[in-house]
């Protein structure tokens, strides 16, 4: 039997490809807390860490006790939208170290690079305008949070971002996150290879007992895994 070589390479964005200071989960933890009206305890709000943001926002809402309906979600959405693109545009992200090199060698090896995230479009084309990213240049693609109706652990934005790239079998996948959710999005999906990164919200020891494949230092080692 022939082995697939892996011909895309699919990565979250915020803590695996570009550094920007953990300001999400300063949001979004200070969004959600300002309408609840008290803190919210750390083993909860990190079992949503690596989800989409208003996935994150209604879910923290009801584990709180407090169920969120369309007005209220859209309300606590837009105000924790707002304070990121704040925080962001006071300290802008920057690529991860080695990171963008790591995507010109892929992509010169024919291996197709698309990010996604569980940030809505609306704050994703901003951070890679940031970064100093272009679709077509420095990447092949992104998938956001808005063009799916589950996101992660759904494996549905690796399945978007599969499409994106005409690849058709998850034995030529390569899934990256920092995040458990990360982890479990690419084992949800199959894919041959799933990688922990160790640049954004999670130590290895939180991290190793997800299922994985590979556990790396950071995304600049993908093309050296891939040989």
């Amino acid at each position: 039997m022939t082995e697939h070589r892996v011909s895309l390479v699919t990565l979250d964005i915020a803590g695996t490809s570009v550094d920007e200071g953990g300001a999400v989960y300063v949001a979004l933890r200070d969004t959600v807390e300002n309408y609840l009206g008290a803190p919210i305890p750390d083993d909860r709000f990190d079992r949503w860490k690596g989800t989409g943001k208003r996935q994150a926002i209604e879910g923290l809402l009801r584990e709180s006790g407090v169920p969120a309906d369309t007005a209220v979600l859209d309300s606590v959405e837009s105000e924790f939208t707002a304070m990121l693109l704040g925080a962001y545009r006071k300290t802008p992200p920057t690529a991860l170290p080695g990171v963008a090199d790591a995507f010109a060698t892929l992509r010169e090896r024919g291996v197709k690079v698309v990010l996604q995230t569980g940030y809505s479009r609306g704050i994703a084309e901003p951070l890679l305008e940031q970064v100093g990213w272009e679709i077509g240049r420095d990447i092949d693609g992104m998938i956001t949070s808005d063009q799916v109706r589950i996101s992660r652990p759904s494996p549905y934005l690796i399945f978007r971002a599969m499409e994106l790239a005409g690849v058709q079998s998850v034995d030529e996948v390569l899934v990256g996150g920092d995040t458990p959710n990360d982890l479990r999005a690419g084992t949800n999906a199959g894919a041959r290879y799933v990688v922990g990164v160790l640049t954004g919200a999670h130590e290895a020891e939180t991290l190793r007992p997800e299922p994985h494949t590979h556990i790396l230092d950071s995304a600049a080692k993908i093309p050296q895994l891939l040989g």
